[in-house]
C-alpha cells in the first residue's frame, strides 16, 4: 500500500501527541533545510523551518521511529526536543553546530521531496550555481560583475560566525553593493533586523561597482582582509545580533526609505517563502548583483564568503 506524505505527517502528529511529554521536552516541527552528517560525536545537525523550526541535534540516545535518523534536506521532523546540545562537524579547521538535543522523533521518511537546489559559486549564472549537498564544497567565487542594477543592494550577509572568524554578534557583518554609475553617500543611511537598526556614520561613501562591509565590530576587518575603503563598522551589535534560524535585514536611506531587504529562515517579512538558512561559516549570497527581483530567488547559500570583493 502506498502512503502519501500528508498521510504519514498525520500518522506522526497523531503519535507525538498520544505520547506523554518527557521532562522539560517540548514539541518541534518543520521540514529541514539543512542536514549535516557530524561523525566525529556520531551527531546530526538539522536547521527545521516552520511551523516550530529551529536548530535541533540528532544524538544516538534519541527515540526514532519508523523512517530512521534525519538524512535530507526538504524531509520534514516532528517530536520532542530537550537539552542544549553540540554537532562536531569538522576538526581542521574546528566547526562546532549547536542546537536542541532531539530527545523523540518521526521523519516524513526517505520519500519527501528534497529541497530545491542552492546558488553558489562556481556556475554560469551571476555568481554561479552550487547544487545542494550535505558538505558544501569549496570554491571561488567568479569576478564581480559591472554595476548594472541601478541601485544600491545588499549583496551578502554573514550571520553564521564560525570560530575562524570570531563570534556572535561581534563579528557579524552585512555587505553593500553599488550597483549606479556614480559615487553614492550613504552616511546616515540605516541597517536593521527584526527589533532594532544601526546608523552608518558621516563620511561613508560606495564607488560606482564597489562593495561596503558594514561590520559590528572593528575587529572583523583584520579577520578577513577587508580593504579600508570597503570597511565600516557600527561598534555594536547588528540591531540585537542576527539570528542564525532566522531574521532579517533592512536598509534604509537618510530618509528613512526602504532600499532593499532580505529575511531568511523562521522570518518571513520580507520574503515568503523566505531565503535559505546557511550552515556556520557560510554567508548569505546574492546571486546576480545586475538585477533584483525581491524574492528568496535572488539569494543563496555560498561556503566562501568575499566580503568587500
Amino acid at each position: 500500500m502506498r502512503v502519501s506524505l500528508a498521510q504519514t505527517v498525520y500518522v506522526l502528529v497523531a503519535l507525538l501527541v498520544a505520547l506523554p511529554l518527557a521532562a522539560y521536552a517540548f514539541p518541534f516541527g518543520g521540514r529541514a533545510s539543512i542536514v549535516l552528517q557530524c561523525v566525529y560525536n556520531s551527531t546530526i545537525y538539522a536547521n527545521l523551518g516552520p511551523p516550530r523550526g529551529g536548530e535541533f541535534i540528532w544524538t544516538t540516545g534519541t527515540k526514532t521511529y519508523q523512517f530512521g535518523p534525519p538524512s535530507h534536506a526538504g524531509q520534514w521532523l516532528l517530536g520532542l526536543a530537550g537539552a542544549p546540545y553540540y554537532c562536531i562537524y569538522r576538526i581542521s579547521p574546528l566547526t562546532i553546530y549547536t542546537g536542541i538535543a532531539i530527545t523523540m522523533m518521526g521523519s516524513s521518511g526517505s520519500a519527501a521531496p528534497a529541497a530545491s537546489p542552492t546558488l553558489g559559486p562556481g556556475g554560469a549564472s551571476g555568481r554561479g550555481a552550487l547544487p545542494t549537498s550535505i558538505t558544501p564544497p569549496a570554491s571561488s567565487p567568479s569576478p564581480s560583475p559591472v554595476p548594472t542594477s541601478g541601485t544600491v543592494m545588499i549583496s551578502e550577509v554573514y550571520y553564521a560566525v564560525d570560530s575562524t572568524h570570531g563570534i556572535k554578534p561581534q563579528n557579524e557583518w552585512v555587505e553593500l553593493y553599488n550597483g549606479t554609475s556614480a559615487a553614492v553617500n550613504v552616511s546616515g543611511w540605516k541597517v536593521e533586523d527584526a527589533f532594532t537598526s544601526d546608523v552608518l556614520t558621516s563620511g561613508v561613501t560606495i564607488a560606482p561597482g564597489k562593495f561596503l562591509v558594514v561590520a559590528a565590530a572593528s575587529t572583523t576587518k583584520a579577520l578577513w582582509n577587508i580593504p579600508n575603503e570597503a570597511f565600516a563598522s557600527v561598534e555594536s551589535s547588528i540591531g540585537d545580533g542576527l539570528s542564525n534560524g532566522g531574521d532579517r535585514v533592512v536598509l534604509r536611506n537618510a530618509s528613512g526609505a526602504v532600499i532593499d531587504a532580505v529575511s531568511w529562515g523562521t522570518n518571513t517579512t520580507v520574503f515568503q517563502p523566505s531565503a535559505p538558512v546557511v550552515p556556520y561559516g557560510n554567508s548569505l549570497w546574492r546571486k546576480l548583483l545586475s538585477k533584483d527581483t525581491n524574492s528568496a530567488a535572488d539569494w543563496a547559500a555560498t561556503s566562501t564568503p568575499t566580503p568587500g570583493k
